[in-house]
């Protein structure tokens, strides 16, 4: 399992960077199947699908239409974000992003007019990567 924790990261909407993005982190694994033969006396595996995902916190003013948009299209039935992207910067040239859905979200806390929301994402697809 590849685990990426950031220097910094940015969720992208439509193209638009949206929110600020703390506490993200991603995982990234790798199914193993067992490939075993029948008399075989060792069991032997192959690589299967590759599942990434993670978690964030994101923070956004209560008047940022975009941010709020998104927030709320969790709760509509049968859609899926359009151009949602999430993307974590390890350094000047390094970064894994990727096409993402938001799968949870969690409790907003909001402290004037600032919103703070956790979110677990999937990356849909495989991620694109420069470690």
């Amino acid at each position: 399992m590849t685990v990426a924790n950031s220097i910094h990261a940015e969720l992208r909407f439509r193209g638009r960077k949206i929110a600020k993005v703390r506490n993200v982190d991603m995982q990234t694994q790798r199914a193993t199947l067992e490939t075993t033969g029948i008399g075989d006396a060792d069991d032997e595996y192959a690589y299967g699908k590759r599942t990434t995902s993670g978690s964030a916190t994101l923070l956004y003013k209560t008047d940022d239409g975009a941010t709020v948009e998104l927030m709320n299209r969790i709760f509509d039935d049968g859609e899926q974000p359009d151009d949602l992207e999430m993307i974590i910067y390890k350094g000047s040239n390094r970064s894994i992003s990727g096409p993402a859905l938001i799968s949870q979200q969690g409790l907003a806390i909001s402290t004037g007019d600032n919103t703070q929301v956790s979110i677990n994402f999937v990356i849909n697809g495989k991620p694109d990567r420069m470690f």
